[in-house]
């Protein structure tokens, strides 16, 4: 059979090419757009399964006078936050000046066990058995003994009444006020390193005390008013000793020692050796907590926590809930690009590429809501992010805004 090829069939077929290459190109382009978008879905999930995205470094460690460790870095995501710090440990044959906070139990969990521990010793039952006369003029040892037995065993009630009344006497007194109160001025750095100094020039006054502690005798500094909420004898008993700061911090006696121009002064140990681990009398012990972010902590986790904050756990709720969002427009996102490759109508291709803006706009949303997160807690969380601390990823969030 002869096929008679006409030339109307010859031109509708040149006529058709250009449509048929525009076509093949908006096919080349969907297809690239949708394997574009579904690497973006992957990146995605892996950057916000991270815990890298603000790192703060302290370069060669940055001392926090609350926990009395040095800074050395920290890395968080928007479900992991990670803190790497150094703690001081003076070595038993130092002579250093030590805040008696350096001995206490730090940890929680340890010091729910010391204290149950102390309340079964016979000193403590019997300091719960003193008899203090009532109504009291002055906080006298009796009252001081009671105190500290009702608060290691944990009667909330009892211990609650002595504290008022040693708030009463002692610590909301015109007197104490200097001792406790002070301005708003940089603190003084105090070496502990200098006893001699410290001592002949009296820089701690009467704070300072020579304690024998285990049979040997250290240097304390001590705040007088946290010398009259404790018994005599202190020293000498089981557990007391590394009692005493977590004691006096819930009866509000701060740690710190105010000079005559109410100006703290703060012991300061030389900065942790970049090798090893001891060096000037001192042992840095590296410490690294590691925890998952709470979303909706309570009352007592922002309590005992201090680099929790109301403010900041609402910048992370709207992260993770605008993340989990992208993440599931992204999918959509990336179902009804590969779709319209099935259904070619220009509806799907605007619907496609509509969920893609939306993707794009939750993404930014993430983005912008870390950026003011990290702001805030550099202006006002100093325990999160100390002043002289960096950002390292500073550069590429402002490359991101």
């Amino acid at each position: 059979m002869i096929r008679d090829v006409s030339s109307s069939t010859l031109g509708r077929e040149e006529e058709r090419k250009p449509l048929m290459a525009a076509y093949m190109f908006q096919r080349r382009v969907l297809f690239g757009c949708s394997l574009l978008m579904v690497l973006s879905l992957i990146m995605w999930i892996a950057a916000i399964s991270t815990d890298r995205w603000v790192i703060i470094t302290g370069g060669k460690g940055i001392f926090i006078p609350e926990t009395r460790r040095f800074f050395m870095d920290s890395h968080s995501g928007l479900w992991r936050y990670c803190r790497h710090t150094k703690t001081p440990n003076a070595l038993p044959t130092a002579n250093v000046v030590r805040n008696f906070t350096s001995i206490a139990y730090v940890n929680p969990v340890t010091l729910m066990d010391a204290k149950l521990n102390a309340s079964q010793l016979d000193f403590v039952r019997k300091f719960s058995e003193e008899f203090v006369d009532t109504p009291l003029t002055n906080f006298t040892e009796s009252a001081k003994q009671r105190m500290f037995a009702h608060w290691v065993r944990n009667d909330i009630v009892e211990f609650e009444e002595f504290k008022k009344i040693f708030e009463k006497l002692v610590l909301n007194t015109t007197a104490a006020r200097p001792e406790i109160v002070p301005v708003a001025e940089k603190p003084i750095v105090i070496d502990p390193l200098n006893v001699r100094a410290i001592e002949s020039r009296k820089i701690f006054g009467s704070a300072l005390k020579k304690v024998m502690v285990d049979s040997t005798f250290y240097y304390f500094v001590i705040p007088e008013v946290a010398q009259m909420a404790i018994f005599e004898g202190w020293n000498e008993k089981q557990y007391v000793p590394k009692l005493f700061w977590p004691y006096v911090r819930d009866l509000g006696v701060p740690a710190y020692v105010l000079d005559e121009n109410q100006v703290i002064l703060q012991l300061v140990p030389p900065q942790p050796p970049s090798r090893g681990r001891e060096a000037n009398g001192y042992v840095y012990q590296p410490v690294e907590r590691c925890k998952y972010i709470d979303m909706f902590a309570n009352s007592e986790a922002l309590r005992n926590d201090p680099s929790i904050d109301l403010e900041v756990m609402e910048y992370i709720r709207t992260q993770a809930s605008f993340a989990c969002i992208t993440v599931f427009v992204m999918t959509l996102g990336s179902i009804f690009s590969f779709y319209t490759f099935k259904n070619p109508r220009y509806m799907f291709k605007r619907l496609a590429g509509g969920i893609d803006l939306v993707a794009a706009s939750t993404a930014v949303v993430v983005i912008q809501s870390l950026i003011l997160s990290v702001e805030y807690t550099r202006n006002n969380l100093f325990y999160a992010y100390p002043e002289g601390a960096e950002l390292t990823c500073r550069k590429f969030s402002h490359y991101l805004t």
